[in-house]
């Protein structure tokens, strides 16, 4: 969760001055070279095609997540972005009770209503003009790449059940890759070059926090429940919401306010009950 919460700050700070498929390629290709080793030294061995191909298949999911939820960071405010991204553990659940047949209670209904009743908060503005179409804009680009988050979060949680999770989160990452490469050489892309050395190093601790955060999230679904691992992962933008707030100075409307906290509450709610 705090991992999740400082790097999604740190992208919103940096997707200002840089493109959003690239900084996903670069930060999480980075990141994804620490865990190489630790899968071919623990596994010692590729696992069965039908896990290969899930792995695979789950990392062109990610790329398409994370380049989706970059683009909307890049605008609209963190603040506003983060919280609508986390409603993915909505999906989660929701895809669970028709894929793996588990039921929900009355007070997960509950929670569930409190986020989408956040989503609409947040979404909510009556001021018209290109930045405000723009804010909108962002909450709708969020709420796709929730839909396909969630959604991998059903693949994610078959493949760090596995006995090769380490390898099986590593050729996610190869999966993600090979997507987000032929995303950059679009021709509508941005292509102003990345800037010094410190630009780099940003990038590199970027994808360092995001890809450890989502590691953590993986193995915490290998030995949890996804309905009680996920919420509190995707609590993360309490911590997004107050960074953006003290250091990129984002200010958002009282009723957009409640929206966020409406959206929070309901996903600690449901990760309380489950």
């Amino acid at each position: 969760m705090l991992g999740f919460g400082v790097s999604d700050f740190m992208a919103k700070a940096m997707l200002t001055k840089a493109n959003a498929i690239r900084t996903a390629l670069i930060s999480q290709g980075v990141g994804s070279l620490l865990y190489l080793g630790a899968g071919i030294g623990f596994d010692r061995g590729l696992p069965n095609l039908p896990l290969v191909g899930l792995a695979l298949f789950s990392g062109l999911i990610s790329a398409a997540t994370i380049s989706t939820y970059y683009v909307a960071l890049s605008l609209g405010k963190a603040s506003l972005v983060a919280p609508t991204f986390s409603c993915l553990t909505v999906i989660a659940v929701m895809l669970s009770v028709l894929i793996l047949g588990e039921k929900l209670t009355i007070p997960q209904l509950s929670a569930i209503a409190l986020v989408f009743l956040g989503i609409i908060l947040v979404a909510f503005d009556k001021r018209s003009g290109g930045a405000d179409s723009s804010r909108k804009l962002s909450v709708i680009v969020a709420l796709a790449a929730a839909v396909m988050g969630g959604a991998n979060l059903i693949l994610q949680k078959w493949i760090a059940e596995s006995g090769h999770y380490l390898m099986g989160f590593f050729l996610t990452r190869i999966s993600m890759m090979a997507l987000l490469i032929p995303l950059t050489l679009i021709p509508a892309q941005e292509t102003r070059p990345v800037g010094g050395l410190r630009s780099w190093l940003k990038l590199c601790l970027l994808g360092v926090i995001d890809v450890s955060a989502f590691f953590a999230w993986y193995l915490g679904l290998r030995v949890g429940l996804v309905s009680i691992v996920t919420p509190i992962v995707t609590s993360s933008p309490a911590v997004t919401v107050v960074l953006a707030y003290l250091f990129l100075k984002e200010r958002v409307r009282s009723h957009q306010r409640i929206g966020i906290l409406a959206i929070i509450s309901g996903i600690v709610f449901l990760s309380a009950i489950s």
